[in-house]
């Protein structure tokens, strides 16, 4: 995500679209959230442990805290929970004997697609009533999102990685 720029003041318009893209997060995160209720996946917040262990690799549980929005001791007790159900695993970490590493096992990534699988249907499901038209205009724009927001860090990532 690119850092917050202190630069002149945005037009009334970009500021509409903005207050207009972070309105969808609450609702957004009220259909996850529910979504991953009703699979029985537990909390939000185990869904998006498994999320970030997938896109990161194995990662000190205190980067996974801060990375969730949350602190080391619910971390810790999020971490228990998901080895207790074999979706991840304690690994050594390899630059400090000291340290220890959370890892998705292969039955967290099972975990994680099956959710994303039933949360991606209950997005699907709002798009139903749309009608031809509406639902390109819809794909254009979130393509367009998509392109603004997402694939710059994306390919800052992949710079990154070796």
């Amino acid at each position: 995500m690119p850092p917050i720029a202190h630069a002149k003041a945005p037009s009334q318009a970009d500021a509409r679209i903005a207050k207009q893209l972070l309105g969808f997060f609450p609702w957004m995160g009220q259909l996850w959230s529910s979504a991953v209720r009703e699979t029985g996946a537990g909390s939000f917040g185990r869904f998006k442990t498994l999320g970030i262990l997938h896109g990161h690799g194995p990662t000190r549980a205190g980067e996974v805290a801060l990375l969730c929005g949350t602190t080391p001791s619910a971390m810790s007790e999020v971490v228990e929970g998901l080895v207790a159900d074999g979706f991840v695993r304690r690994v050594d970490d390899p630059t400090d004997r000291r340290a220890v590493m959370v890892a998705l096992t292969e039955s967290g990534e099972v975990e994680l697609q099956r959710v994303g699988e039933l949360m991606t249907a209950a997005m699907a499901k709002v798009f139903e009533g749309l009608t031809s038209e509406q639902k390109t205009r819809l794909r254009a724009a979130v393509a367009d999102i998509h392109d603004i927001l997402i694939a710059p860090s994306t390919q800052k990532e992949t710079r990154i990685v070796r």
